[in-house]
């Protein structure tokens, strides 16, 4: 047999094993389900660099927004009807893309709730820093004793008295007393329904002239953790 003829054969397998896998998915039954996620500000989509205004007459302009959404889990009368393996999704409002998630779910699956966390879990990070996008070069990795930022923006805030009036709120941190990974449920979102986070609640919380940023785990990282998780809304 010639070089010529293996190759025919090798192709005729390649396409036969890719109308197999094909069919076999379609006999398991999978279906796609997006989420586009929203960063809003009293409802206004963002953008970075774009002002904001207060309802207090502050002025605001973000130059960074990234946080995490980890283990998504889909739940029917309080059950699992699907769980995400190695789930965890770094959206930034810079990469568009990214604040469009995608699930792989069983073409059966009947979920009336959706539950995920706001951060990174303590497993994960005690694991290690690992790739994708818990990689380190993403910005998002403080060191092994603190762990991973959960939620990272900055920007200008014309009533913050610090230098050029511009902050930093890195929250996040895994280790008792200042944990601030949040879980968070929703109702069952519709296939072109979205998740919103609403900035607006974060920033009226902010202390600017107690705390005008924060860099490291604390009490008020957990306290301003807390706000945020409450600030997703669904919208069918």
């Amino acid at each position: 047999m010639n070089c010529f003829s293996r190759m025919n054969i090798l192709f005729v397998i390649a396409v036969m094993c890719g109308h197999w896998t094909a069919t076999a998915q379609q006999a398991i039954g999978v279906k796609s389900f997006s989420l586009p996620v929203q960063p809003v500000f009293q409802g206004e989509q963002i953008a970075l660099e774009r002002p904001l205004r207060t309802a207090n007459g502050d002025s605001l302009v973000l130059h960074t927004l990234r946080f995490y959404l980890s283990n998504f889990v889909f739940l029917k009368n309080g059950a699992v009807v699907f769980l995400e393996k190695n789930s965890c999704h770094l959206l930034d409002l810079e990469a568009e893309k990214s604040l469009l998630l995608n699930f792989q779910l069983p073409q059966n699956a009947d979920f009336d709730t959706l539950q995920f966390d706001f951060g990174v879990d303590s497993a994960t990070t005690a694991s290690g820093a690992m790739g994708g996008d818990l990689d380190p070069t993403r910005g998002m990795f403080w060191t092994w004793q603190s762990g991973y930022i959960h939620f990272k923006i900055e920007g200008f805030a014309l009533k913050n008295p610090a230098r050029n009036h511009t902050f930093q709120f890195h929250l996040g941190g895994y280790l008792p007393p200042f944990q601030t990974l949040q879980t968070v449920k929703t109702g069952r979102p519709q296939n072109h329904g979205h998740l919103q986070l609403d900035l607006f609640t974060f920033f009226e919380k902010i202390n600017w002239t107690k705390k005008p940023g924060i860099m490291s785990p604390c009490r008020e990282a957990v306290e301003l953790s807390e706000v945020l998780a409450k600030s997703f809304i669904l919208h069918d």
